[in-house]
């Protein structure tokens, strides 16, 4: 066995809530794209918007 089985993980703790550091990143990182997705325009949206007006 290797000693990267045997090592226990960083763990969070606010009150009853206990989460390791490593899901707590990925949830992070989850959340970020998740803004970002609501936030960026699609790639189209001006040229399309553009030639309705101009018709």
């Amino acid at each position: 066995m290797t000693m990267g089985l045997l090592a226990s993980g960083r763990y969070l703790h606010w009150g009853v809530v206990q989460i390791s550091l490593t899901n707590f990143v990925i949830i992070l990182v989850m959340v970020v794209v998740f803004v970002a997705a609501l936030l960026v325009p699609f790639p189209g949206s001006r040229s399309s918007k553009k030639d309705e007006t101009d018709e």
